[in-house]
Formats: structure tokens, sequence, C-alpha cells
């Protein structure tokens, strides 16, 4: 009787470890996202310009913290939300996440434009611009 046991323990056990609150995704082009449904669900704002490539997109379904980098095409131009503020960099909070494709702090402060944004799902929400790499973050998170 302890064999059936045990296969039940480390089924449920497999299965517990499969369950995460925290999802990464990602998207070759804004297109492929809202077929997907990451902006149906809100993961991926709808203002963000159609023509973005390259999104990579993580969240957190308890707490709406998210984080979302993405390629801006060379020379367009970004329409941000009405209520997106510019802000310095020491005026942001981090995001919670801890991503590959996430930039480094050093290169944040010296390369990026930050926008504070009326938050929807979370206490902070922040837009960052590299012009000169043209690429884009946006990001919700809470104090820490």
């Amino acid at each position: 009787m302890q064999q059936p046991f045990l296969i039940a323990a480390l089924l449920l056990a497999s299965l517990t470890g499969c369950l995460s609150d925290t999802l990464d995704s990602s998207y070759d082009t804004m297109q492929e996202a809202i077929e997907r449904g990451a902006v149906h669900k809100g993961w991926i704002p709808t203002w963000i310009p159609a023509d973005v490539t390259r999104l990579s997109e993580v969240h957190n379904l308890d707490s709406n913290a998210s984080a979302l980098a993405f390629d801006l095409p060379r020379g367009s131009t970004w329409q941000l939300d009405s209520s997106c503020r510019e802000v310095a960099y020491a005026d942001t909070v981090p995001s919670r996440f801890d991503r590959s494709w996430w930039p480094s702090d050093k290169t944040l402060a010296t390369r990026y434009r930050f926008f504070r944004c009326r938050a929807d799902a979370a206490e902070y929400a922040f837009v960052g611009i590299d012009p000169v790499a043209s690429r884009g973050l946006h990001w919700r998170t809470w104090s820490r």
C-alpha cells in the first residue's frame, strides 16, 4: 500500500510545482500578443504601439505586478497614455522581476527616459524609453 501512496504524493508534488502565480510570455509581434489574449487580459496595455516586436512579458497573478519589454521600429513615434508624466529615474519604483531581458540598473539610469502613468492594477505604473536602442518598457509594481 505504500507504493500507491508514494506515487500519489509524487504526482501531487509535481502538479503543485507547476502551479505558479508568476507567468512569463514572449511574442514576436503585438498582433501575436493580441491574438493570444495578453492585451485583453490586461497584461499588455492597449496603448502600446501596434508595430512593436520582440515582446517579453512577466506578471504575477496575485499582486498584478508586471513587466514588459519590447522593440520599437526605428523612427517610430509613440503616443503614451494621456496620464503619463515624465519623471526622473530616481523617482521610479523598480520592477519586482529579475529577468535576463530587463535592462540593468546602469542601463536604465543612463539611457532611458521615464514616465509615471496612471496605475490601473497596481500602486505604480511606469514607462521607459531608450531612444538609441529603440526599446520600450512598461511595468506595474508596488512599494517595497
